[in-house]
């Protein structure tokens, strides 16, 4: 019977933990040419309609604020080439945040000039190395979406491998737990 008062503070433990996993809420974003889109989700239950999210740049300066709509999405053009931070707030006490580095934007803006050894080289009425390296990051970035929507979502997931490892903890501490009480008797005259 005391074993059983051992094992049921840590069974109710490990049932909270795994409740509290099922509601915590990401932020998917992603940038294709200066437009930053994405959602917000909770991981395994769906996405989070109607959540304030702000965006900063790198000095924490406030650049945008929006909400997401009715299938948790949001949509915002970037006005300029820097690194911004994301971050949506349900309202009741869910929050997730994500960046999208500077680095990113590298070939996807439409404002970026072609350089004038581009034009020079180009024939007449024939696209430019700096357009046809635009093109294409735009087109790698939309084939690339749904491959880091299905990461996300997989990386927010509670794994086999991972209710089976606490499982495991568990069944250690208990066995350390009755070792420790055999030791004890034994010791007793």
């Amino acid at each position: 019977m005391k074993l059983w008062r051992a094992l049921l503070p840590l069974f109710v433990l490990s049932l909270m933990v795994s409740g509290a996993d099922a509601h915590r809420l990401k932020l998917f974003a992603t940038l294709e040419d200066s437009t930053i889109s994405g959602y917000a989700f909770f991981v395994g239950s769906g996405r989070a309609q109607d959540a304030d999210l702000r965006i900063t740049d790198a000095n924490g300066k406030e650049v945008g604020a929006l909400r997401t709509d009715a299938k948790g999405a949001y949509s915002w053009k970037a006005p300029s080439v820097q690194t911004y931070h994301l971050v949506a707030n349900t309202g009741d006490g869910h929050v997730a945040d994500t960046t999208i580095d500077a680095k990113r934007f590298a070939g996807l803006s439409a404002n970026t000039p072609d350089t004038a050894e581009d034009d020079e080289n180009a024939p007449a009425g024939s696209i430019s190395a700096a357009q046809i390296e635009r093109i294409v990051d735009a087109a790698v970035a939309r084939q690339m979406r749904p491959l880091i929507e299905a990461y996300e979502a997989a990386e927010g997931r509670t794994r086999f491998n991972d209710i089976m490892g606490g499982i495991g903890m568990i069944i250690g501490l208990a066995g350390l737990s009755l070792w420790a009480q055999a030791r004890r008797r034994e010791k007793k005259p």
